[in-house]
């Protein structure tokens, strides 16, 4: 009898070990300022950030950070990109998250920020060094972009009935001088390089453009592959069961805008990033950094799915897309 009274007095001393260190720790938790991470992205309040913008959020959450998801419009180059920098230097934050600003100053830029000795990362594109890409060696994450250009020409082959033979296509991709842009297009010409089809005409989608009227003005083609969300969503509006102006459209949409448009039919195939991947681990990528002092910032390369209509009530896709509301 005195044994199990000892036993069930020392399981009672270690229960409470256990819930005292668990309120010490919570307390002490508690008293420790969350770390400031600025979150810079071109046109913030776009609707192609919904998914990167959720995982974020979810990301800061778990890793108790502090998001700071500065309000943007167009940044058109470096030093835009550099002045909202500054700006939250001086408000003494503690790293940054990234969508690296076209152009080719905008490698000597990140040099820069790099001794300033704050943290920062770059997502869902790396930065541009020219037309003959090398990586820039700063820590990404993103979809692979030339993979995503190549597997919407492998779709227009396997799609179309005569194999692309003696077909004619249209090609919007986004900002100019952008690796995204550039390997995405060079992804898509080589998937058709050995087939008998012509790339009619190319445009790089600005802000603020009206894209239908800069298509209307263009041949008629027979597909276009559009590359830019903002496009998309605003060619896939105006077309009529996934044509506009004769042409079939496929497309990168990341926005549930693209999505709605697909299940209503306006857009043949979308080709989906992981965004909500490439947010979550951007914020894990940095949150290791500020709390490892020896961490070296690695690059992550996320998923893309291939999308049709058929294919949106799948539990697969359902799950993917969840992420996106």
């Amino acid at each position: 009898m005195k044994r199990r009274n000892k036993l069930t007095f020392l399981i009672a001393e270690v229960v409470l070990i256990l819930l005292a260190g668990f309120f010490i720790h919570k307390i002490f938790r508690e008293d420790v300022p969350q770390k400031r991470v600025a979150v810079i992205l071109q046109n913030s309040g776009d609707t192609r950030w919904e998914g990167v913008i959720n995982g974020l959020k979810q990301s800061a959450k778990n890793n108790n950070l502090h998001l700071i998801i500065c309000n943007t419009d167009d940044i058109a180059g470096a030093q835009d990109e550099r002045e909202l920098i500054e700006e939250q230097l001086e408000n003494d934050v503690d790293a940054f998250i990234l969508c690296p600003a076209p152009g080719t100053d905008t490698k000597d830029m990140l040099d820069w920020l790099s001794e300033q000795k704050k943290p920062f990362i770059l997502l869902t594109e790396d930065v541009y060094t020219g037309e003959q890409l090398e990586a820039s060696g700063f820590a990404t994450v993103k979809p692979d972009n030339y993979q995503i250009g190549y597997t919407l020409g492998t779709q227009l082959v396997t799609q179309d009935e005569d194999g692309l033979k003696g077909k004619r296509i249209g090609v919007i991709a986004g900002r100019s001088k952008t690796e995204a842009s550039v390997n995405r297009i060079q992804g898509l010409k080589d998937a058709l390089a050995e087939k008998d089809c012509k790339i009619a005409w190319e445009y790089n989608e600005e802000s603020d453009t009206d894209i239908c009227a800069v298509v209307d003005a263009q041949e008629t083609v027979d597909y276009m592959v559009v590359m830019d969300t903002r496009a998309l969503d605003e060619l896939g509006e105006q077309a009529e069961n996934g044509i506009y102006k004769d042409a079939k459209i496929y497309g990168v949409g990341t926005s549930m805008k693209s999505v709605a448009l697909l299940d209503a039919g306006q857009v043949q195939c979308l080709v989906v990033p992981d965004g909500y991947g490439i947010g979550y681990e951007s914020v894990e990528e940095i949150a290791k950094k500020l709390t490892r002092t020896f961490y070296t910032l690695k690059s992550h390369e996320k998923e893309v799915k291939v999308i049709y209509k058929e294919d949106l009530f799948s539990d697969e896709i359902e799950r993917f897309l969840y992420s996106y509301e």
